[in-house]
């Protein structure tokens, strides 16, 4: 079972062996969208409609549930594919990992994250996690850019950045995983490019998981700005686990 709780919106979904058990704020939300929506195990529903086969075992968690981890300890997700279990149950990109099933996990790596998730009986396992995610604001160089790239889909990786380039100066590093454009999630790399180009010559907002490495010392004033501004959003983020079924 998960309970996410933030400024704006919370999520509580809970599943129990191969049935999937809502919440009625989570039936609103479903029900908000578009299209009919099925929940039961191996139904099988139109492009536009929603389907949720729920495994009968934790060995494939968390692929068969929809999303996957990443980090060296902590663990945080780097993507949530749409449509998926983990995705109706409110989990997002940049999310960190606080406990699964009541045990702390804050500081584990994926590797020992998935070795305790996939030896619990209750099928998924309950979750607490807390975003993690920064804002960037990245105020373009003369020539109109920003100074990095990205590769991959789902999740998108920042390949390059130099410390010097306008997007290295706002905190931005090589190995950070973009998650928004302008407050838009993004998962696929053409999309996000194709956001980012038509930012140039003006100031670009990114939603960032940073993962890349930092230095200790010598961080500008730009990239403090940056950091508190990033705590405060995790203060106001709250993570809850329980085990009500």
């Amino acid at each position: 079972m998960l309970f996410k709780q933030s400024e704006k919106s919370d999520w509580t979904a809970g599943c129990q062996q191969a049935a999937c058990y809502l919440t009625p704020r989570m039936k609103k939300f479903l029900q908000n969208k578009k299209g009919r929506y099925s929940l039961r195990r191996g139904s099988r529903c139109p492009s536009k409609d929603f389907f949720l086969s729920m495994p009968s075992s934790n060995q494939a968690w968390p692929d068969e549930f929809g999303f996957q981890l990443g980090g060296s300890g902590p663990s945080y997700i780097l993507s949530v594919e749409e449509g998926s279990s983990a995705h109706l149950a409110g989990l997002q990109a940049g999310d960190q990992v606080l406990e699964l099933e009541g045990h702390n996990v804050s500081t584990l790596a994926p590797q020992a994250v998935v070795a305790i998730a996939q030896t619990q009986k209750n099928v998924p396992p309950s979750i607490g996690v807390v975003s993690r995610i920064q804002q960037m604001d990245i105020i373009p160089g003369p020539d109109g850019r920003f100074g990095f790239t990205i590769v991959g889909d789902c999740p998108l990786l920042v390949e390059d950045c130099s410390p010097c380039s306008p997007a290295g100066r706002a905190g931005l590093r090589a190995g950070d995983y973009v998650v928004e454009v302008d407050g838009v999630p993004v998962r696929q790399h053409e999309a996000a490019a194709a956001m980012i180009k038509a930012s140039q010559g003006r100031t670009l907002r990114l939603g960032v998981l940073c993962l890349g490495p930092r230095q200790k010392h010598g961080v500008g004033a730009e990239d403090g700005q940056t950091g508190a501004e990033g705590a405060r959003l995790d203060r106001k983020h709250k993570a809850l686990e329980f085990n009500a079924r």
